[in-house]
């Protein structure tokens, strides 16, 4: 025999159905007809007796206003305060149990943003972010929330749904981010941009609350960020404990700058079709005590947030301009040594002084100094600062390697007015060259383009001889990547290099020493 529901839980079954009902005003009409037709009792109902039992349980009616409320404020381009998104959050997991429905939120940022900045003018900005929601809301079912939030965020919710699984919610994401990377038309300019999303559905969440979700959301965009353009991370366990790892690190990250717990390894880069050293380029590692070696996407953006990005810079300038004296002491041709630059620091206006400072104290010539700096910071021709620092430099004698070359949407001919010395091929068009002709018309474009106007090139993400031997036949004088040598630490830069200079046995000898390392 079946369990009776309770005079309290029959309560709540009736004002939820109540309340999800959209044909109430009817209620009237069928009175009026109940009338004539000589149903008194029926009428009596629905004319008297409902609007007091109505009267008497207000939350139905507060629970019809706030979804209403809430919908028309997630209309709003505007962006909402924290307790405004929880409270929302919170009113559609309370529909979703009354109805036995699901949700799921997306927590979607828009990356490339500050290319809006200078010459674009001070809304910019904003008028990209409210294409960015029209494109969003138009990708969502019309019931769907979209609602913007801070400068770059936009949080896109699911009304209550029967499904809300990862293949349905990546569908969307799908959706998405093809909409947002469209062409967007400002002030008669035209500027592409990107996002990266966290997903936290109702069945995801740690604790069913607006708060929690909204929450993990974060947590998972925070790790997708770290991943770089387009990624997508779901809310799960690992995530948590890595955002806890991210917390912990927050906490040691200045104790570990002061104690020299972050400094460079050093990855070979080599002519290919000499095979000699062309130079290292110097990349960061936090020598954890408990967590062990950490590499730059498990901290850089907890050195960002902590403010230390300059500290850092000048560690790894001040360790590379020792590892090259080193390097003349052992008698190894070390060209120059890559040193990677962040947008903050270009920000500085005293950032180039500094360096040339650094190179006179050791007394190396700047030649030897490859200033690396991101594609898009290319775009930001508008920013005085910027372009006074990539300017002194290049004035002062430094090379400047463009990384990631193809990534962003600076043509090589507007980098040329940067002066850039060499540009970093990114590696998702290095993988795989060997197999994909397409790939080498890609590439074989941009070597083409490159020595026309006199810009040396350097494939990253070299992992296969036969990648290598694909690019070498191509004209790409220079190659980087794990099938030449992983980064490695100082101490085991010489041997590497004395190897390399000995021969090809012996530089595979040290490569398998090295990879079983």
């Amino acid at each position: 025999m079946t369990d009776r529901p309770s005079a309290p839980q029959a309560r709540t079954r009736l004002t939820g159905w109540i309340a999800r009902v959209d044909w109430m005003m009817l209620f009237p009409v069928v009175a009026a007809i109940a009338w004539a037709s000589g149903q008194d009792a029926v009428a009596m109902v629905l004319a008297i007796v409902l609007p007091v039992f109505l009267a008497l349980n207000g939350d139905i009616l507060r629970h019809r206003t706030d979804r209403i409320s809430a919908l028309s404020m997630l209309s709003s381009d505007q962006p909402l305060a924290r307790p405004v998104l929880k409270r929302i959050v919170d009113d559609v997991l309370d529909d979703c149990a009354r109805r036995d429905r699901t949700t799921a939120v997306l927590h979607i940022q828009v990356d490339d943003l500050h290319i809006a900045d200078g010459g674009w003018g001070a809304d910019a900005g904003d008028k990209i972010m409210d294409r960015v929601v029209q494109r969003v809301a138009a990708t969502m079912r019309g019931q769907d929330a979209v609602m913007r939030t801070g400068d770059d965020g936009v949080i896109a919710m699911l009304a209550p749904t029967r499904r809300a699984d990862l293949d349905i919610i990546m569908a969307i994401v799908d959706r998405i981010q093809s909409a947002v990377s469209e062409p967007i038309s400002v002030d008669g300019r035209t500027v592409r941009v990107h996002c990266c999303i966290g997903i936290c559905s109702e069945a995801m969440a740690p604790i069913r609350s607006g708060a929690a979700i909204l929450a993990a959301a974060e947590c998972a965009l925070r790790i997708a960020r770290q991943q770089g353009n387009d990624a997508v991370r779901a809310f799960n366990a690992d995530i948590q404990m890595q955002i806890e790892t991210d917390h912990r690190l927050s906490t040691q990250v200045e104790d570990a700058l002061d104690a020299g717990e972050i400094r460079p390894w050093f990855q070979p880069q080599v002519e290919t079709r000499s095979g000699r050293l062309a130079g290292f380029e110097a990349l960061a590692r936090w020598h954890h005590p408990e967590l062990g070696i950490l590499t730059p996407a498990q901290f850089l953006t907890t050195i960002a947030s902590a403010g230390r990005s300059a500290e850092l810079g000048e560690i790894i300038l001040k360790a590379s301009l020792e590892a090259l004296i080193e390097w003349d002491k052992a008698g190894l041709d070390v060209p120059c040594v890559g040193v990677n630059v962040s947008l903050e620091q270009l920000t500085d206006p005293r950032l180039a002084e500094r360096i040339i400072w650094q190179l006179d104290r050791y007394d190396i010539a700047p030649d030897r100094i490859a200033i690396e700096i991101l594609e898009t910071v290319t775009l930001r021709d508008g920013d005085e600062t910027i372009t006074r620092n990539i300017k002194a430099m290049r004035d002062a004698g430094f090379r400047l390697d463009l990384d990631d070359f193809g990534t962003g949407a600076a043509s090589i001919a507007h980098i040329a007015q940067f002066g850039v010395h060499r540009i970093k091929i990114d590696r998702s068009f290095i993988h795989g060259i060997d197999a994909s002709p397409m790939q080498c018309e890609v590439v074989a474009a941009i070597l083409g383009l490159a020595e026309r106007l006199s810009i040396a090139t350097l494939a990253e993400g070299v992992e296969t001889p036969e990648e290598q031997e694909t690019l070498a036949e191509m004209g790409c004088p220079h190659v980087q990547g794990y099938g030449i040598a992983r980064p490695m630490p100082f101490h085991e830069t010489i041997p590497w290099a004395l190897s390399l200079r000995a021969g090809p046995s012996a530089k595979l000898r040290m490569m398998q020493t090295q990879g079983s390392a």
